[in-house]
């Protein structure tokens, strides 16, 4: 390993209820942190309470500003303005964008490309908002990391010019949820009477809830007693009114629309649910999939990228917009016993070949030839190969 920097590091996603940016620099963290001579500056907007992750001896906490500045403003002058003033080796940006004006090194982590290739899932001028910022911190930034290969070449194709300098790193599966209470004490705690169907992460409109709400009631009037458990926010633009869609379909007594989960809270719907349904058309890797898979879950998701590249034959996979066809691969998960096995199998062995250890790993790798600590190109460029 080469000589220990000292990174930078945009920690505004560790605060208030950490997602999934959230859980992903966490996750470098907790191993960065484990071993090595690396220190760690955590910038973050303001005064408040901290994450567990940055409670550590080589990890110093920067509370920049009230918190009374947002977004860009705080970014781009009282964050800028105290890395300058600390002078790190190297910035990590876990989301995005980067401080545009900062003259040392940065490295920033685009986890997909939704605001181009999904603009209706934004308000028209956030997406703008965030076209704009993320094509600039793209060209500002000494490397771009990309959690899949699919989000890889969408941004090597809309960049051209940035594409030696983007790395695929993937992502690792979760290792980090609350202990898992046992099957049966999950399932009798909530009385349920049937098949537990789950599907995680925040509600947008490409994710095709609606489609998922249809093929459960599917099920339920071909006498599957299913229910279907909804964990994340609702930031559908405009809103999308679930809870009166399963009002329509005859579920209001069958789905749990449960917004934001506590760790424990999801920790014990992983255990007592049966099938994980994912149904995005747009996705940059599907960590709650495969966060998911490491729970011993048999996957569905939709047939596109990344999933589709991320999962392979570890999922049954199906067009995310036919309701039909998703029925049809969740009853085959209920009922076909060798296949249930399969899948969970294979889950379980692609959750396992995934690890954070790997992730933090090659991430500092990166962070260190950013900064000059390793290998570098004859145009003075990171050798990210």
């Amino acid at each position: 390993m080469s000589r220990g920097l000292t990174v930078g590091i945009d920690a505004r996603e560790l605060r208030g209820r950490p997602t999934g940016t959230g859980r992903y620099l966490r996750s470098l963290l907790r191993r960065w942190t484990a071993s090595g001579d690396d220190r760690f500056v955590a910038y973050l907007n303001g005064p408040g309470e901290t994450d567990a992750a940055l409670r550590h001896p080589h990890v110093r906490v920067r509370e920049v500003g009230s918190g009374r500045s947002r977004g860009l403003v705080w970014q781009e002058r009282e964050l800028e303005a105290a890395v300058r003033a600390d002078a790190p080796d190297v910035f990590f940006s876990p989301a995005y964008s980067c401080p545009l004006r900062l003259r040392l090194p940065r490295v920033t982590a685009v986890h997909d490309l939704s605001f181009f290739s999904f603009p209706s899932d934004f308000a028209l001028a956030d997406a703008l908002r965030r076209r704009l910022t993320v094509a600039a911190s793209v060209r500002a930034s000494a490397a771009i990391l990309a959690c899949s290969e699919f989000t890889r070449g969408e941004i090597a194709t809309r960049f051209p010019d940035a594409a030696p300098r983007v790395v695929h790193v993937p992502l690792g599966s979760d290792e980090d949820l609350a202990q898992a209470p046992a099957r049966d004490a999950a399932r009798a705690r909530r009385g349920l009477p049937g098949p537990l169907l789950l599907t995680v992460g925040a509600i947008l409109n490409r994710r095709c809830l609606p489609t998922l709400l249809r093929a459960t009631a599917l099920l339920r009037r071909r006498g599957v007693a299913a229910n279907l458990d909804v964990v994340g926010e609702n930031r559908t633009e405009p809103r999308l009114d679930l809870q009166r869609l399963a009002q329509d379909l005859g579920l209001a007594e069958a789905v749990q629309l449960v917004g934001y989960a506590s760790e424990a809270d999801l920790a014990a719907r992983y255990a007592a649910a049966d099938v994980a349904v994912f149904l995005s058309e747009y996705e940059g890797f599907g960590l709650p999939a495969l966060e998911a898979a490491a729970r011993g879950l048999p996957l569905v998701v939709a047939d596109r990228p990344a999933l589709s590249e991320v999962f392979g034959a570890a999922a049954l996979r199906v067009d995310p917009q036919d309701a039909e066809a998703v029925a049809g691969a969740i009853a085959r998960l209920l009922r076909e016993d060798d296949l249930r096995t399969d899948l969970v199998a294979q889950g379980r062995e692609l959750a396992a070949s995934l690890s954070w250890t790997e992730t933090a790993r090659r991430t500092r790798e990166v962070l260190a030839a950013a900064a000059g600590h390793g290998a570098v190109s004859a145009e003075g460029r990171p050798d990210l190969a």
